[in-house]
């Protein structure tokens, strides 16, 4: 695909050409951009919607509905909205994996009529009928606003989106130990359970995807955060995490039936994955002057 092929050649000119100091500036501003583009709603065709508008820092960027709201509210989108948080570095997204790379999610939303409903053209000319945002382009990428660097700009961007430093974390470094119903539950995650054969590794997914009902496939998810991110599965379907751990897909899983006191401490393993300081981040105050869309709200309006 050339986005991704475009998106590689940017990242890569800019390692070759600029010294360490310079890149780590051209970074800082290639995230900054990319967070304003975040909150952007003027890559929808309609200057409503945003890439916040289904993932909202303050509920850990989700929306907490079971799916999110289509274009012009005509409707609800099939899929429940995923965290971002973490997700940067996976290499395939979605829920059924379709996606092999951040610049072909944002093809993806900014080009689905359910989602965005525009066009990198559409993008490009509005953002570019903004000085402010010309410079903002040329500072992080020595390059003009266009489908490549949009794309560079948000993958910048959700590249901070990380969320690491839960009580879990805190306890593998030195800090206090997991006790009572959450210790229980650790053990219970990684051995018995068998929780641990798809949530395993630091972001707590294997990368794969598993039939979860007759041919229907979906990607694992992170569990990081997971507490904060209802409701769950790939149709926003169960609404608590004891819900899911009884699903037809789970229920089976474990060596023996879940008892009570057993959803209990997986509950409490759960919650103490959250990280609480990623839901801390806050749209910023105000966006770029963009004359297409003068009356535009950040964030957008749903």
């Amino acid at each position: 695909m050339l986005l991704v092929v475009g998106l590689g050649l940017i990242g890569s000119a800019w390692a070759v050409r600029l010294p360490q100091a310079r890149r780590l500036t051209a970074l800082g501003a290639q995230q900054q951009l990319g967070e304003l583009l975040f909150f952007e709603p003027g890559l929808s065709v309609n200057g409503k919607r945003s890439c916040a508008s289904c993932h909202r820092p303050e509920k850990a960027f989700t929306d907490r509905r079971s799916t999110p709201r289509a274009l012009r509210f005509a409707g609800n989108l099939t899929r429940n909205s995923p965290t971002l948080l973490n997700a940067a570095d996976q290499t395939s997204f979605f829920h059924d994996g379709r996606a092999g790379s951040l610049a072909a999610v944002v093809e993806a939303v900014l080009t689905n009529p359910d989602e965005f409903g525009s066009s990198y053209a559409l993008a490009t000319e509005r953002l570019d009928g903004s000085p402010a945002y010309r410079r903002l382009f040329r500072r992080a990428f020595g390059a003009p606003v266009g489908a490549a660097t949009i794309n560079a700009a948000l993958a910048a961007y959700l590249g901070t989106l990380t969320a690491t430093h839960s009580p879990y974390d805190r306890a593998r470094v030195g800090g206090p130990a997991l006790a009572g119903d959450a210790a229980a539950g650790a053990a219970l995650f990684a051995g018995s359970g068998n929780c641990a054969r798809c949530h395993g590794g630091p972001q707590f997914r294997d990368g794969l995807r598993h039939e979860v009902a007759p041919g229907q496939w979906v990607k694992t998810p992170t569990l990081r955060n997971v507490a904060l991110t209802m409701p769950y599965r790939a149709d926003g379907g169960a609404f608590t995490l004891p819900a899911v751990l009884a699903d037809a897909y789970h229920r089976p899983l474990p060596d023996q039936p879940l008892t009570a006191a057993g959803v209990a401490h997986l509950t409490a393993f759960l919650e103490a994955l959250t990280d609480t300081a990623a839901t801390a981040r806050r749209e910023p105050p105000a966006l770029p002057a963009l004359p297409a869309l003068p009356g535009r709200v950040v964030g957008g309006l749903y």
